[in-house]
């Protein structure tokens, strides 16, 4: 009996032709969000993503339509469900949205939803925060332009804490004079390690942020760093290199012309400047000190981080992230289920005063 080539092709451990199609590798639920995000939030063109992650276009159009019809659940059910698009949140939720953007006007759409998720246990897509806002006239309708020469969505992070640091330094002004933040950022959690005010931006002072950092988290095992003259030399070594090497730690330098490497840090000194240093008013040299060390403990603890899915610095760096979003989940579940109840009491009391009408 003549075998035929499919039957050949399937001896072989491959799909028969004409079948590709039907056969689909599962792509989890973070890797569907990552690639969504990429286009609605960072804007970079769909073939782009789809080449870069893997995918067709075909098949992100058809997450982007999952996600625009019913947020985040969308991805996580893969099309599954009820049709009929998005449906509309609790009157208190919408009410809740528009609250905490009259609160902290700075807040964008998906730091609101990531916002509502983390403290309260509210699921609330951003597509969600975008339309009740305009509803309410909260935000301007924007279209974001598509770049000139999008450059390549990037996906590096170091896999666990300590993996290895980031540092930089930081000019402002403060008081009619210079002032200097020296910094140290964990890769993969985007926790601040270390953080010094300074009036220079001397080795010494570097070195006593390092010692800091090292003293109460222990040694990581990398250093990422730019050339400057506190870090590097091109001839001998600084004290900051002697100082990684006498603790074993690997030191990467960033490309010269190429200050994105440092990309994570670079995030945070625009964060910090645009949440706080700009709107903030210092007395005095050393109440900026304390100040600014509350601050990066509310950013360490309290502000959900959009790079980490809304989490927060200290969720990913202590590694409690798994337990704290089972947590989560439980909460959104509770709090689903109580705004639920509410509306059929809701509902219900509308009808007696109906039949007593």
């Amino acid at each position: 009996m003549k075998k035929s080539k499919n039957h050949s092709r399937g001896a072989q451990g491959l799909p028969p032709r004409g079948g590709a199609k039907t056969i689909r590798p599962h792509h989890p639920f973070e890797f569907r969000r990552k690639a969504v995000r990429l286009h609605l939030e960072e804007g970079f063109p769909v073939a782009l993503v789809a080449k870069e992650v893997g995918v067709s276009d075909q098949t992100l159009y058809e997450w982007l339509r999952l996600y625009k019809q019913k947020g985040e659940e969308g991805l996580r059910s893969g099309g599954k469900g009820t049709k009929g698009g998005s449906h509309r949140l609790h009157p208190a939720v919408e009410q809740k949205v528009a609250e905490v953007k009259r609160q902290n006007p700075g807040f964008g759409v998906k730091r609101i939803s990531q916002w509502l998720r983390r403290m309260l246990f509210l699921p609330v897509s951003a597509e969600s925060v975008r339309r009740i806002l305009h509803e309410k006239k909260l935000i301007e309708p924007h279209r974001r332009k598509p770049p000139r020469n999008p450059r390549k969505p990037r996906f590096f992070e170091r896999a666990t804490p300590n993996q290895m640091w980031q540092t930089d330094i930081f000019t402002f002004r403060l008081n009619e004079k210079n002032a200097y933040l020296i910094g140290f950022i964990d890769d993969h959690s985007r926790y601040l390690v270390g953080l010094g005010l300074f009036r220079s931006q001397t080795s010494e002072n570097v070195l006593e942020v390092y010692r800091t950092a090292v003293g109460e988290y222990g040694v990581p095992g990398e250093m990422l760093s730019d050339n400057g003259r506190q870090y590097a030399s091109w001839q001998g070594k600084t004290r900051f290199m002697r100082e990684l090497a006498k603790d074993r730690v690997h030191h990467i330098r960033s490309a010269p012309h190429h200050p994105m490497t440092l990309g994570k840090i670079e995030r945070f000194w625009k964060t910090i400047w645009e949440e706080f240093l700009s709107r903030a008013k210092f007395d005095t040299f050393e109440s900026a000190r304390e100040r600014i060390a509350l601050w990066v403990k509310y950013y360490n603890h309290k502000r959900p981080h959009q790079g980490i899915e809304g989490m927060c610095p200290a969720d990913r760096f202590f590694q409690i992230q798994k337990q704290l979003r089972a947590v989560m989940e439980r909460g959104l579940a509770e709090n689903l289920q109580e705004m639920a109840l509410r509306e059929e009491n809701r509902q219900l009391r509308r009808r007696i005063e109906l039949l007593e009408q």
